[in-house]
């Protein structure tokens, strides 16, 4: 009888405080917010132009909404990467802006396809697309409750690393429980001249990461099965006629899944892991793969 007296009364008060001197409802409630394009993880290339549709809802009425778009280059790192000299005639690529919903809406839907236009010198790598809105009583969406949405999506452009897996069977790799575990193919890199050539190499093999971003995103996780980093003269004994070899990478690595790992996977009902090549070359491109690990029950 008291917990029900409470949730009345708590009620009571929410209802209060939503209500002015003169009787008239009070506005607190934020927009909510559906981006439905960009996708997470999408690529998008350099001199092209990124997709937005979006729809925004309000209980009284909407006012206007912003797009930021940021580079996120330096935070995939874990606190290890050195950083290149980056090429000058890169752009570490942002932006921003406000638009205008027209008055007197609950629901707008917008979209559009030219009004993104990515620089066609934008270094390649990792951005955060975000998307706030504010309505009329000034009531705005927050990273706190997650109303405000951010993804994050790559951009790619024609001199960043390229990374080339061999031994894929229907776009997978396989880890096997007590065989070591394999990837063959190379990393190359495009580029000539002052700023050739591949400057680290991060690989990662686990669960993967959350789709949407709270810039605290792509941290490393203590379940991670492979975590290892190679940089400079560390790359050396994987280089082949100026190619990085995976098969080499991954001898040097041999990882071997055990029985107890393996038992803590089936238990989990996890049936595929993500592995993540980073590769940043001299030029400051930041090339980022993510591939499917199946790994097959007993």
């Amino acid at each position: 009888m008291r917990s029900g007296f409470l949730i009345l009364s708590y009620g009571l008060t929410l209802l209060s405080g939503c209500i002015n001197d003169d009787g008239g409802s009070v506005d607190t409630i934020a927009p909510v917010i559906d981006l439905h394009h960009p996708e997470p993880g999408s690529y998008q290339e350099a001199g092209g132009f990124i997709h937005f549709e979006s729809t925004f809802k309000d209980d009284l009425e909407l006012a206007s909404y912003s797009i930021d778009i940021h580079d996120n280059l330096d935070g995939h790192s874990h606190g290890r990467m050195a950083q290149p000299a980056t090429d000058p005639t890169l752009l570490r690529w942002s932006f921003k802006r406000n638009y205008s919903i027209p008055a007197g809406l609950l629901i707008f839907v917008d979209q559009h396809d030219d009004n993104i236009e990515i620089s066609s010198n934008a270094i390649a790598g990792p951005y955060h697309f975000i998307v706030q809105a504010v309505d009329m009583a000034g009531n705005a969406t927050s990273y706190q409750d997650a109303s405000t949405k951010e993804l994050e999506m790559y951009i790619t452009n024609s001199t960043q690393a390229v990374i080339n897996i061999t031994n894929l069977v229907n776009d997978e790799l396989e880890l096997e429980e007590g065989v070591s575990f394999r990837v063959e193919g190379h990393i190359t890199d495009p580029t000539l001249g002052v700023y050739a050539g591949i400057h680290s190499l991060d690989v990662i093999l686990g669960e993967g990461h959350e789709e949407e971003y709270q810039h605290d995103h792509m941290r490393l996780e203590e379940e991670d099965l492979i975590a290892v980093y190679y940089e400079g003269a560390g790359l050396d004994d994987f280089m082949v006629n100026d190619a990085i070899v995976l098969d080499l990478v991954f001898e040097t690595i041999n990882f071997t899944l055990s029985q107890q790992q393996h038992d803590d996977l089936t238990f989990e009902g996890i049936d595929h892991l993500i592995l993540t090549l980073k590769v940043r070359d001299e030029q400051g491109n930041l090339t980022i793969q993510n591939t499917f690990v199946y790994v097959p029950s007993d």
